[in-house]
């Protein structure tokens, strides 16, 4: 899972890359809003179905291993 330090160290970069590179100076300050933004934002751990996705694992170890 991204985390909001990653996210901001990402909007970082872009602010580097766009002094060290002037010809590319708006599209990098428009990637570091955009990082910034998504930085500002909740994190919301992703979820396939209501069951959680460890049991999910058990589950199929539990299929392949076959009858005990």
């Amino acid at each position: 899972m991204t985390t909001h330090c990653e996210l901001s160290s990402r909007a970082a970069l872009c602010r580097q890359l766009a002094r060290r590179e002037p010809n590319s100076k708006t599209y990098w300050l428009a990637e570091a809003e955009n990082w910034l933004r998504l930085s500002r934002e909740p994190i919301h751990p992703v979820r396939i179905g209501t069951e959680d996705p460890f049991e999910q694992f058990l589950g199929l170890i539990e299929q392949r291993a076959g009858p005990s």
